[in-house]
Parts: structure tokens; sequence; C-alpha cells
């Protein structure tokens, strides 16, 4: 009489769990490089507002330089009047402050808000000298 083994031979496949276990590492880690794709954009459209909001800060700066000396006040604004319809989600202020030493130097900043609720700035200070004797400057 011949005896049958009953030893199972095992094939070379995957089991269900093996298979699902792998899909989810993958989920897991596709998710993720998602997320940094997600990251490196918001750090890219930053840095392209602040480059417009330097951009914007030295032009205007070079206007009030070529002004003349401004006259102690505040000012608000936007750039519609300098360019039109180019930059919507920027504003500036500028606050021109006398010297308490020098009557003939002012400071000037000048600060661009842009981004979501114009919550964040780029400001410049700059101090600007007039040449005229000290009598005159008041």
């Amino acid at each position: 009489m011949r005896h049958r083994t009953r030893n199972r031979v095992r094939c070379g496949g995957f089991t269900l769990i093996e298979v699902m276990i792998s899909l989810a590492v993958v989920a897991i880690a596709l998710v993720a490089l998602l997320s940094l794709q997600h990251q490196n954009l918001q750090s890219v459209i930053r840095a392209q507002e602040m480059t417009r909001a330097a951009m914007l800060a030295q032009s205007m700066m070079s206007q009030i330089e070529m002004g003349g000396f401004p006259p102690v006040a505040t000012q608000n604004g936007d750039f519609q009047a300098m360019y039109r319809g180019q930059y919507p989600g920027f504003r500036w202020r500028r606050a021109v402050e006398p010297s308490a030493m020098f009557p003939d130097v002012r400071k000037i900043t000048l600060t661009i808000f842009y981004g979501p609720g114009f919550h964040r700035r780029f400001e410049v200070v700059e101090f600007m000298y007039h040449p005229m004797p000290p009598e005159e400057a008041q």
C-alpha cells in the first residue's frame, strides 16, 4: 500500500495580507511626498511675493528720493496709480519723521503690506538729508 504524504507544497506568491501592508506603506509614502510638494509650492509663492514687495519698495523709494525733501507726514495707498491692475495684493505706508538731533535729516520708513489679509510686510528705512540752514528747515 502506498502512503500518501499530505504535505502541501508552498507556491511562490504573496499572501493578501502582505499585499495590503505593502500598499499601505506605498500610500503613506505618497501622501508624505505630496505634502512636501505642497510645502515647496507655498515656499515658492512666498518668495515671489517677497521679491515683488522688495522691487515695489525700491521703486517707490527711488520716486521719494527724486521728489525732494519730503514733509513730515504718514501716507497710505496701493499701487494702482503707478501700476494699474498689476499688483492688487500689495499696499504701502510711508512714514516721514523728523530727526530729534538734526533738523535737516528725515527718517523715511516705507512698509509694503502683502499676502493673505495683508499680514506680511516688507520694510525699508532710509534717512534723507537736505542741505539747508537749520533755521529754514523748521
